[in-house]
């Protein structure tokens, strides 16, 4: 909860652009924001030339570096690419879901065979997967989840649709007006995410066991992790941690 007001204040100002599990961090009782190299002020009026942050959490938008749901009547506005605090928000919005999906809610288990599968749809690990782009557009199957976590899922799924509500909303013209439907969405996520915390004090979650489910993977389509990107760099694999 503290990292989503912390990002609240912050995109006042500016655009961290590289929400991950691995800019998040606990310290003092207290969610931080953190490795902000990518950060940019949010009136800068630079265009995103290049993809950046991490792969698994970043903005569909940002990886196919264009507007998504911009549906023009009559004819169509050139605009160039420019990441926007939206895209920070479903950065927000794929930690949640990673959390739920990646997890299982017994130690030394792992999540079923369908939580896996649908955690690779979400998470195909890879750029430009047609995959991951619909698994975002429709609504999450939570009912694979362990029933501990199934309330928070459909909570996320919630969260999911009113994202896809911002992006339309905004994107009604270009360059997108993002400001009142960013509003509105930074209350919905407060909201669900306070009673995501309020509901979740009784439920633990731990690392799967990577060993069994190197053993058994559920799918073939599964490729090398890709999590920090920046197209100017040489790509790395990195795992989840």
């Amino acid at each position: 909860m503290d990292v989503h007001k912390d990002f609240c204040t912050a995109s006042a100002v500016c655009t961290p652009r590289d929400i991950s599990t691995g800019s998040v961090l606990y310290w003092g009782g207290m969610g931080e924001l953190a490795d902000l190299e990518y950060a940019k002020h949010i009136n800068s009026s630079v265009t995103h030339e290049v993809r950046t942050g991490t792969l698994e959490f970043m903005a569909n938008e940002v990886e196919a570096q264009t507007y998504l749901f911009y549906d023009p009547i009559g004819d169509a506005v050139e605009c160039s690419f420019r990441f926007n605090p939206l895209h920070d928000m479903e950065s927000l919005w794929w930690i949640a879901t990673w959390t739920l999906y990646y997890h299982p809610d017994q130690k030394g288990s792992r999540p079923s065979s369908e939580q896996i599968t649908e955690l690779y749809q979400l998470f195909p690990g890879r750029l430009d997967s047609a995959s991951r782009r619909d698994a975002f557009l429709t609504p999450l199957d939570y009912g694979v989840l362990p029933a501990s976590f199934q309330r928070a899922g459909r909570l996320v799924n919630y969260m999911r649709r009113e994202i896809k509500g911002a992006y339309t909303e905004s994107e009604e013209e270009l360059p997108p007006l993002y400001s009142n439907p960013l509003k509105r969405l930074q209350s919905t996520f407060t909201d669900h995410l306070t009673s995501i915390v309020a509901d979740s004090t009784d439920i633990r979650i731990f690392s799967p066991n990577a060993k069994r489910q190197q053993e058994d993977p559920p799918s073939d389509t599964r490729e090398a992790k890709q999590p920090k990107r920046d197209d100017s760099r040489e790509p790395s694999n990195v795992g989840h941690q």
